[in-house]
């Protein structure tokens, strides 16, 4: 059999096996239509992924967070200065800004909830095991997320590897609380 062959069959086989659980969750985390939403982590802890809209109404909200100020202070700077190169300077401030922002954006809230997680409940955490993004790694992830993210929408709903994805926190926590943490074999 060929590498990609024996790759495929382990996945087919948590897609088993998490399609053979939804039935069991749904009571647990509010219903059938939210067990579909069923996944596992790297690791095979249980998680329930946010919807698309609900993903999306959080990015756009953090999107707009970062990018607002830095076009608006940008067009302030090049409508009210009297530089002759106001246009350039404008563009340099919101290229700056447009980098700046999201980094620090995303260090103030590095337990993976921004204020869009937050208004739409969800978190934004590891796909290896399901931890928080942390410090280290919550800038960048920020960064990504509001300049990339039509991008790795399109690669999500591509089936693209992920190193990150967004859980909807509180029927994860139903989940757990039940007593559902772990793939079962």
């Amino acid at each position: 059999m060929s590498a990609g062959g024996e790759a495929a069959a382990p996945v087919r086989d948590v897609r088993a096996r998490l399609a053979d659980m939804r039935e069991t969750v749904a009571p647990a985390v509010g219903g059938a239509d939210v067990a579909k939403r069923l996944r596992a982590f790297e690791d095979g802890t249980l998680y329930i992924d946010s919807t698309i809209g609900a993903a999306f109404t959080a990015w756009l909200i953090d999107a707009v967070l970062v990018t607002g100020p830095a076009i608006a202070l940008a067009v302030l700077y090049g409508t009210r200065s009297t530089d002759p190169d106001a246009g350039a300077g404008a563009g340099v401030i919101a290229i700056a800004l447009l980098i700046v922002l999201p980094l620090c954006y995303g260090w103030a809230y590095r337990n993976g909830r921004a204020l869009g997680g937050l208004l739409t409940a969800t978190r934004l955490v590891r796909m290896k095991d399901g931890s928080r993004i942390g410090l280290a790694k919550a800038g960048w992830a920020m960064l990504i997320r509001t300049l990339l993210m039509p991008f790795a929408f399109w690669a999500a709903l591509d089936g693209l590897s992920q190193v990150r994805v967004s859980i909807d926190d509180p029927a994860t926590q139903r989940l757990g609380a039940a007593g559902f943490d772990r793939l079962r074999p």
